[in-house]
């Protein structure tokens, strides 16, 4: 050999060796860390949610890695785990992380093919690519070799293979053989055929491609090749080939036993917001309760969609703790963005129950307190809002228990009036109403009647603090967390006096009739709402241990057909209670002990009254006939503005002047129009509609009295063309 020969190899060698120093080095600078344990960091898993029994309500497929639906190695199938070694890496248990002859044949085969028509990656180096993902190359897979020696080292190969078998990707986001088997044929890795067992193997090559359900003969062939080759190597006896060859592979796909998507998605927010990142969360939902919820939900709304139901929601709540027990909305397939549990609505009568109780806490106020339903009407802008009842009569003198259990809207809106819209919205933002987040300008009086929204949760939640005595709870969708002291917000004389009036059929006969729906087997307080033009209605109710609610109406907007809170959802809160009722005893309406009954003379309309005996609130004071109304001019109203109607002879143009008797006949009336004394008297006066500004007096003159009354003057005007009059839908 000659010296330059020898010089050049030796400056080759030189240089190999430093290639070989520098490919060590950035070997060794670009290790992946090793992990502690190839269990799954909890950070690293998307949570999944359980029903309080176990039953799961969700699986997750968003985090990094699967630890909701593992096996250990010996639970495995013998014949998957044989299926996946023959298929990705057949001399798994004898090479050290990396097989090389294996690689030196991939790479011929690619070269001869002039492109990748193989890898060879070993077991071990596709789980370093699922612990630490490098972007695909060369470099990635010569790294990869080492690494898969060092886990094999550290771990064994029967910890890294379990690991793979409940890691490995495929189609969908899933991980793992449970997941696959799951979502490809429907059941458990253990309860699946031969040939499905081996389908998971050959399903990690490309899920796509292999889909049992978009391509079953392309699937099929890649198992029955399979089976082959395990049986050429001695993995397979010829039976078990056959087997496998004969096994039918049927797609399948696994559902939730219970779904409850839209409770789902509250109690993963929940989560979030109270740092709780734990890979099981379990829940407060009572599964066999939650299914029946959900059923007879979805049949009262299939029955009524033609009557314009489009969208309904149910809520159970256990009083004693504030758990949420069913959480139902249907259909179940809609938006969740929308759930129709936290989607303020207009709430119709619901409210009437906080302010009556606030009467009876703030103004003494008894059950039998006497209030006037007699016509009602404020100006607004220059027109006319008019209240009325549900039925559309007015009942005159009626006592505070009948305005209730009818849910009369007049009554309602004058005591609104005396306790004050302030102290209305004050308790009702302590009752975590959060949805009524303006002022007591904003709403008016009108707020007793449903001006407002609120969601189904925040409902249930406030009426559930009445079926507590008074003492408000936040309601709670997760288990396991600290209890809050309750918050007494209404005493509990009061609630039991309202639970009283709510569970009274004789009280609610008026305006809801003998034997109604809200008349429950066991005394139950129930309170129904329907928002203007029909379009939201509700069912409250509850004993000492639960509280139910229901709405149906149209998340779209629009309008039912004529629906009310007593013939759309109250059925379903029938159906929940007689669940609740079979399966815990009758809980009962708490009473408390420092009511007394007494005799009473209740009003529900004209004399007679009703003579009964009532609950008297300790403390209070007798209260009188509260003064909702006094005598003075009803009809117009000040600012009010009238319009001429031009397709109308003039003639036939009239409008009625009214007073407001406040109960009593007046024995004279002259009515005074712009200074000058009108035609006729009585309490209400027909005038031909004349254009311009007026002003309206009436002298009146009350029996045994001298000298008559002055009332007014009330300033309106009357337009060439147009109108400006309405009236207010109702609430009940």
């Amino acid at each position: 050999m000659s010296p330059r020969l020898r010089r050049a190899l030796g400056a080759a060698a030189v240089v190999a060796a430093a290639a070989a120093a520098l490919l060590g080095a950035a070997t060794w600078d670009a290790r992946m860390p090793l992990p502690a344990s190839l269990r799954p960091p909890a950070t690293a898993l998307a949570p999944q949610f359980l029903a309080a029994d176990g039953t799961p309500l969700s699986y997750s497929y968003r985090g990094a890695l699967n630890a909701n639906a593992t096996l250990s190695l010996w639970q495995v199938p013998p014949l998957l785990r044989e299926a996946f070694v023959s298929s990705e890496d057949k001399r798994f248990w004898r090479h050290g992380g990396a097989d090389w002859v294996a690689r030196f044949d991939a790479l011929w085969d690619n070269l001869r093919a002039g492109h990748v028509v193989r890898g060879a990656s070993t077991i071990g180096e596709q789980v370093v690519r699922i612990l630490h993902p490098r972007p695909r190359g060369y470099w990635s897979h010569w790294l990869a070799g080492f690494d898969a020696a060092r886990l094999l080292r550290r771990f064994g190969h029967a910890q890294v293979l379990e690991f793979y078998l409940n890691q490995v990707p495929y189609g969908a986001r899933r991980r793992g053989v449970v997941q696959a088997a799951r979502y490809y044929f429907g059941r458990d890795p253990g309860a699946l055929d031969p040939a499905e067992q081996l389908a998971l193997a050959v399903l990690v090559r490309s899920p796509t491609r292999y889909d049992p359900r978009l391509h079953p003969r392309a699937l099929r062939r890649a198992v029955d090749q399979l089976a082959g080759r395990m049986q050429a190597s001695g993995t397979l006896s010829a039976v078990q080939a056959d087997a496998v060859r004969q096994a039918p592979i049927t797609p399948g796909r696994q559902t939730l036993a219970l779904d409850a998507g839209a409770f789902v998605v509250h109690a993963a927010s929940r989560a979030r917001a109270l740092g709780r990142d734990a890979p099981i969360q379990r829940t407060t939902l009572d599964a066999p309760l939650q299914r029946f919820v959900q059923d007879a939900l979805t049949r009262r709304r299939r029955l009524l969609a033609a009557r314009g139901v489009a969208n309904a929601a149910a809520l159970v709540v256990d009083n004693r703790s504030g758990a949420v027990l069913a959480w139902a909305v249907a259909p179940q397939d809609g938006p969740f963005a929308l759930d129709p549990v936290l989607s303020p609505r207009q709430p119709g009568s619901t409210l009437k129950p906080f302010v009556y109780g606030l009467a009876m806490q703030n103004l003494g106020w008894q059950p039998d307190t006497v209030l006037l339903d007699t016509p009602l009407a404020e100006t607004v802008g220059p027109g006319v809002h008019r209240y009325r009842n549900y039925s559309g009569r007015h009942y005159g003198r009626v006592s505070l228990r009948y305005a209730l259990a009818n849910s009369l809207n007049i009554p309602a809106v004058r005591t609104a009036q005396a306790v004050g819209i302030g102290s209305i919205v004050d308790l009702l933002q302590e009752l975590g109403f959060r949805s009524l987040r303006r002022g007591a300008d904003y709403y008016g009086p009108a707020i007793v009647l449903g001006d407002g929204a609120v969601s189904l949760y925040e409902l249930v939640q406030g009426y559930a603090t009445l079926a507590r005595r008074g003492r408000w709870l936040p309601l709670h969708v997760l288990a396991g967390l600290p209890r809050p002291q309750p918050v007494p917000l209404l005493s509990p004389e009061v609630s039991s006096v309202l639970a009283s009036i709510l569970s009274d059929p004789d009280a609610r006969a008026a305006e809801f009739g003998a034997d109604s729906v809200l008349d429950l087997p066991y005394p139950t307080a129930v309170k129904t709402g329907t928002s203007s033009d029909y379009r939201d209605t509700w069912s409250v109710g509850f004993d000492s241990r639960y509280t139910v609610g229901v709405w149906m109406g149209r998340l779209a907007g629009g309008s039912t057909d004529g629906l009310t809170g007593s013939s759309g959802p109250a059925p379903v809160l029938r159906e929940i209670f007689a669940r609740l009722r079979r399966d815990a005893p009758y809980a009962g309406l708490w009473q408390d002990a420092r009511l007394r009954l007494q005799p009473t003379c209740e009003w529900i309309g004209p004399p007679p009254c009703v003579r009964r005996e009532d609950w008297r609130l300790p403390g209070a004071r007798v209260a009188a006939p509260a003064p909702m109304s006094t005598l003075a001019i009803a009809r117009p109203l000040p600012g009010e503005t009238l319009a001429l109607d031009p397709r109308l002879p003039r003639q036939a143009q009239v409008y009625r002047f009214a007073l407001d008797t406040a109960g009593r006949a007046p024995r004279r009336v002259e009515w005074l129009l712009d200074g000058r004394e009108l035609p006729g008297g009585g309490d209400s006066l027909d005038w031909r509609i004349t254009a311009g500004a007026h002003r309206l007096q009436a002298r009146v003159w009350l029996r045994g009295a001298e000298a008559p009354r002055e009332l007014g003057p009330v300033d309106f005007q009357v337009l060439g063309a147009g109108a400006a009059s309405g009236a207010s839908s109702p609430s009940r």
